[in-house]
C-alpha cells in the first residue's frame, strides 16, 4: 500500500497531500467574531424558548427579524472580506462592529418582556448614538495619524533670558 493511503473496509482512498494548497495569509482572526456568532445562535435558541408556539417572532416582529438576519449576513460578508483581502482596514472593523451589534440588538429586543416594548425605540436610538460617537472618534484618530506634522506649539518651561541667545 502506498504511503499516505487510508484503508476503509476494503477500499483504498489515496490522500494526495501534494495538491493541497494552504494559503498562509497574514490575517488574524478575532475571537470577538467567534463570540458574536456564538451569541447570535444562542439568542436564536432563546427566541425558540420565548416563542414556543404560534405566533412565531416572524409573524409578530417580521421587520426586526429580517433586520437581524440581514445585518448578521452583512457581518459575515465583512468578515470574509477582511479575511480575503488580509488587510486591517479600520472601515472593516467599524462595519463589523455596526452589523454585529445591530443583529444582536435586534434579537435582544425580541427577548424583552412585552411590557418593555415602549423602550425598544429608545434602545435603537442609544445604539445609533453610541456608534455615531465611535465613528466620530475613529475619524478624528485617523486624521491625527494621517497628519503627524501638525504639532502644537510648546512653550518653554522657563522664561527665555539673554543667556539663551549666546
Amino acid at each position: 500500500m502506498a504511503d499516505g493511503a487510508f484503508v476503509m473496509r476494503g477500499t483504498t482512498v489515496i490522500l494526495n497531500t501534494g495538491n493541497i494548497q494552504i494559503y498562509n495569509l497574514a490575517t488574524e482572526t478575532n475571537p470577538v467574531d467567534a463570540l458574536v456568532a456564538f451569541i447570535f445562535f444562542v439568542l436564536l435558541a432563546f427566541l425558540q424558548l420565548r416563542y414556543p408556539d404560534n405566533p412565531t417572532p416572524f409573524h409578530l416582529h417580521p421587520n426586526t427579524i429580517w433586520l437581524s438576519i440581514l445585518s448578521f449576513l452583512l457581518y459575515c460578508f465583512v468578515i470574509s472580506g477582511n479575511l480575503k483581502f488580509g488587510i486591517r482596514v479600520n472601515h472593516f472593523q467599524t462595519l463589523k462592529r455596526v452589523f454585529g451589534s445591530l443583529s444582536l440588538l435586534c434579537l435582544l429586543v425580541l427577548l424583552l418582556p412585552d411590557a418593555w416594548e415602549c423602550f425598544t425605540f429608545l434602545i435603537y436610538i442609544l445604539w445609533f448614538i453610541i456608534h455615531l460617537l465611535l465613528a466620530i472618534k475613529t475619524h478624528f484618530m485617523e486624521t491625527r495619524v494621517q497628519h503627524p506634522n501638525m504639532r502644537r506649539v510648546v512653550r518653554p518651561l522657563l522664561p527665555i533670558t539673554s543667556m539663551d541667545f549666546n
